[in-house]
């Protein structure tokens, strides 16, 4: 059996060959792609609008969401947030796993609930009790060592009972008395003669408990920037995790109405959008569109985020690492014949040529020796040929 021998590329090549520069041609298409940039983004760049929605205050150009620009502008919806907070009944207190024990919380998939076994194996991985990291831990620090009241208030509260430890389930952070005094001051904060200023709150008198005390300490620290700079406090010098801020301000009815009025919410494919009507991250569209899709039902549908996950899992993993074996959209090519025009020089110039000559994946055999040339012919006067 013969012995296979590895082809060498430039022996076996008979096509065309050209110098190719490689440092030019790179450098070429860093300038050309920058001035590209810089075209698009004069165009069509997103506006620096600021803050914006119905009957909002002029906002300046850039300016981001805060606690302090949430209690100015609505301190009505910080109160109740807040209050929600301590009664666990926001979103993030109900999310379950990575953020709490709520029971029955988690997703599932065919009756798979990929967070729960997530849980088992790494417990959470972000532990947040609603009542204190976002109220009763910031009033704590920031407000009860100088207010005497703010300080009883808050003992007060946690000796009537109620789960504070990180991640507790929902229908533990409150206890019975305390779930009696916030349900009381929740509906006298949502009626029409309470009256509220940034730093301030008054409604009917009732039984509150310590928690009137608690929510006017959690808007004074937001008005005077505290709660801004408590949320992003870290063990790290230099911190860019906003998530705490994050979550408390999306419990919240002021983020979302700014985010709907400038169009980046979920329904008006808000994370390929940018402010209003401008385009953004254009390569987002697959997982934003599938919040689109009305047969997942994405107003109602308790597993939305399960499902387009396991969606882009399949569209945008495992599709195109099969699709040369999937009949019918291994056909598409010979359908959408896009590579002819990316190939296009090298079909314009075989066109009337003649066949481009048949390439051997094998090696052409070894040619044989040539023989030796033939000796000088002997002299005829008899002398011996020199040496």
């Amino acid at each position: 059996m013969a012995t296979r021998t590895k082809r060498h590329p430039l022996r076996t090549w008979q096509g065309p060959e050209r110098r190719y520069d490689l440092i030019t041609e790179g450098t070429i298409a860093v300038i050309f792609v920058a001035l590209l940039c810089i075209l698009a983004a004069s165009l069509w760049a997103s506006p620096n609008g600021g803050l914006t929605y119905p009957g909002a205050p002029k906002s300046p150009a850039g300016q981001a969401f805060s606690a302090k620009y949430w209690d100015v502008n609505d301190p009505s919806d910080l109160a109740q947030t807040a209050v929600q907070e301590l009664a666990a009944g926001t979103t993030t207190a109900g999310y379950g796993p990575p953020f709490n024990q709520t029971t029955g919380a988690s997703q599932e998939f065919i009756g798979i609930q990929p967070a729960e076994i997530a849980k088992f194996i790494f417990g959470l991985t972000l532990p947040i009790n609603t009542a204190n990291d976002f109220v009763l831990a910031p009033v704590s620090q920031l407000a009860a060592p100088f207010s005497p009241a703010v300080a009883a208030a808050v003992t007060l509260y946690k000796a009537a009972g109620g789960d504070l430890s990180p991640g507790a389930a929902a229908s533990q952070v409150a206890s019975s008395q305390q779930t009696t005094w916030l349900n009381n001051y929740a509906k006298a904060l949502a009626a029409s003669s309470a009256k509220f200023t940034p730093t301030s709150i008054t409604v009917k008198a009732g039984n509150y408990g310590p928690v009137p005390v608690i929510i006017t300490a959690e808007l004074a620290i937001a008005n005077n920037g505290s709660l801004d700079g408590y949320f992003q406090g870290s063990q790290q010098q230099l911190s860019t995790n906003t998530t705490m801020a994050t979550m408390f301000f999306s419990d919240g009815t002021m983020w979302e109405s700014i985010a709907e009025a400038q169009g980046v919410a979920g329904d008006q494919w808000g994370v390929m959008n940018e402010l209003w009507n401008y385009p953004g991250q254009v390569w987002l569209w697959l997982y934003s569109g599938m919040y689109q899709i009305p047969a997942l039902n994405p107003s109602n549908n308790a597993n939305l985020d399960l499902d387009v996950g396991l969606l882009m899992i399949l569209f945008g993993f495992l599709l195109p690492m099969f699709a040369p074996w999937i009949p019918i959209i291994n056909r598409i090519p010979r359908w959408i014949p896009l590579y002819k025009i990316i190939y296009r020089q090298y079909y314009a110039s075989m066109a009337g040529g003649p066949p481009p000559a048949e390439v051997s994946s094998e090696p052409s055999p070894p040619s044989p020796p040539s023989p030796p040339p033939p000796p000088p012919p002997a002299p005829r006067d008899g002398s011996s040929a020199p040496r």
